[in-house]
């Protein structure tokens, strides 16, 4: 599959996108494709084929654990957590991975789990063992450089409902090889404002946008096809930027938005494309990538993300992939491009 994606639709991306140079690739290795790709023979096709179509391996999204785009993800994109050993092995064998493959002035990064669902954690012991294993992925993070130079770090990917918040003390203080990965319609669905952050920690952006809209009848109607079975769709009500409502997931949120106000502004965890400003009464989150944000994030490695592409409501579903993927790149491209006119 990854061998087919990469064929069939990262070329067309990069020939759409018009890159001329070194086109940066950020990829989901599940661990059993992960296994198969760190193989010898495997890892020698794909460094070949990356120099023979002017790729380079840019950074790794080492998340999900398992297939990804499943019938049924939910709350399994989330497991093995960190409190378990078989996330920190998965781990180690992604950032070795990405080090042997990255150029070698490169500094790469692997997306993961922030911490657990919370609702998996149901003792300190949890907690302490998640915080052990972090400290062993950094360390895995100075051996690898020790060895051969290079520098790899474990980007932490808050998302609602986890355990770990942006800015957690218990992951700054694990280790100088633990950063943050802002996904921004994350924080959007937090209401939690990019304008300024200390951005010393952060080492990897992802823009993406969340679905809001006012808590209204016919927003709820618009929304109700938005309420899938593969994904969690983590929805917040808030009131003067202030929580009201938090669920875990679009359909309990809809069953429940009619009894708060209907000037509640409502966010939902689901990734639309940069290029999308809102249909009828739904709007994206997309303005809060606001020049004074985008400064910082320039200095980043950033990457668009929208995965949810397959799970559109028919209406929204692009008949391209490739062409909308390149799309929000250009969107992105020019957002970036305008900080310097």
């Amino acid at each position: 599959m990854v061998r087919r994606a990469l064929a069939e639709q990262v070329l067309a991306v990069k020939q759409l996108a018009g890159s001329e140079g070194q086109f940066p690739l950020s990829l989901h290795l599940g661990q059993q494709a992960l296994a198969e790709a760190m193989q010898p023979s495997a890892r020698r096709q794909f460094r070949d084929w990356m120099l023979e179509n002017h790729c380079f391996l840019a950074g790794l999204n080492a998340f999900p654990f398992g297939h990804f785009h499943e019938a049924h993800v939910k709350e399994k994109v989330y497991r093995p957590n960190w409190a378990q050993a078989e996330r920190l092995d998965y781990s180690r064998q992604a950032l070795s991975f990405l080090a042997d493959l990255m150029p070698s002035d490169w500094a790469g990064t692997i997306t993961t789990v922030p911490g657990a669902w919370q609702a998996d954690w149901t003792t300190p012991v949890d907690e302490e063992q998640a915080s052990a294993n972090l400290c062993r992925a950094g360390e895995h993070c100075r051996s690898i450089f020790t060895e051969t130079g290079r520098k790899v770090r474990v980007a932490i990917e808050p998302e609602p409902g986890c355990a770990w918040k942006l800015f957690d003390p218990r992951v700054e203080q694990a280790a100088n090889e633990i950063c943050w990965c802002l996904d921004t319609c994350h924080a959007a669905v937090e209401f939690q404002s990019i304008e300024h952050l200390p951005w010393e920690r952060i080492g990897r952006v992802q823009l993406s946008a969340a679905i809001e809209c006012d808590n209204t009848p016919a927003a709820r109607e618009a929304l109700t096809p938005f309420a899938e079975p593969r994904y969690l769709h983590q929805t917040r009500a808030a009131l003067d930027g202030e929580i009201i409502g938090s669920w875990p997931d679009l359909p309990p949120a809809l069953a429940e938005l009619s009894k708060l106000p209907a000037k509640a502004i409502v966010r939902t965890h689901y990734h639309v494309p940069l290029t999308w400003s809102g249909t009828g009464p739904l709007r994206s989150t997309r303005a809060n990538l606001t020049p004074t944000f985008l400064r910082q994030a320039q200095r980043v490695f950033w990457e668009v993300e929208t995965y949810t592409y397959s799970v559109f409501p028919p209406h929204l579903r692009p008949p391209s992939l490739p062409a909308a993927i390149a799309a929000e790149l250009a969107w992105a491209r020019d957002a970036m491009a305008r900080l310097h006119p």
